[in-house]
């Protein structure tokens, strides 16, 4: 895949809060457009093979002229431009959108999907409290369909696939389940709290619970 059509730009609105994310071409078009956005030079100390260590040490709101003059690190990801791609510029990482001061919400309506379930449920196990990976999660009918169980929130739970399969169409208490909460549709939750992958390292100081 092109560079360019990468999702690792990190978007923030004028309070530096995450509010999404864009393709690096998107990001380009945005930065260069005018005043509405800024991309963050973000600067690190560096080890003895010229590596960005720890966190960022300085955090710079940078107009397009800017950009295009910064110097590109060897660490830098690039983007080749001009006349036969004779000249590079870094790949900017993070925007922030310094005219757009909201904060969208995350809305669960209709029909819940295994999406919304992990998201409502933090990726937990609801049976064991465990935290489980997206390969291991599934969800699970409280009252199982064979019985009249329906798609819906409060019928609804994360847990392991292996769980699940050894549930199979068997009430909890027919096979020594307990729930750790009881399932409820989830309230809108604002958007930075989805994000809780770094695509890039740049995003880090940005996110909750990344290493």
């Amino acid at each position: 895949m092109s560079i360019i059509n990468k999702l690792i730009v990190l978007k923030l609105n004028k309070n530096w809060q995450p509010v999404g994310y864009s393709t690096v071409g998107k990001a380009i078009v945005d930065l260069a457009g005018g005043i509405s956005a800024q991309a963050l030079d973000l600067q690190y100390d560096v080890d003895k093979d010229g590596e960005p260590v720890g966190d960022p040490i300085a955090m710079v709101p940078t107009d397009w002229a800017k950009w295009i003059g910064l110097p590109v690190r060897p660490y830098d990801l690039v983007v080749h431009y001009g006349s036969e791609g004779s000249k590079s510029m870094r790949v900017p990482t993070v925007l922030i959108a310094n005219n757009y001061a909201k904060m969208p919400y995350k809305h669960f309506r209709g029909k819940p999907s295994k999406d919304g379930i992990w998201i409502r449920d933090s990726g937990v196990d609801q049976y064991t409290g465990q935290p489980l990976t997206k390969q291991e999660a599934t969800v699970d009918h409280v009252l199982p369909k064979a019985k009249g169980g329906r798609d819906v929130w409060e019928n609804l739970v994360l847990t392991h696939k292996k769980i699940n399969t050894s549930k199979g169409d068997r009430l909890n208490a027919e096979v020594g389940l307990r729930l750790i909460r009881p399932p409820k549709e989830p309230n809108p939750i604002p958007l930075w709290k989805l994000i809780r992958e770094a695509r890039h390292r740049d995003w880090k100081p940005f996110l909750i619970n990344v290493n």
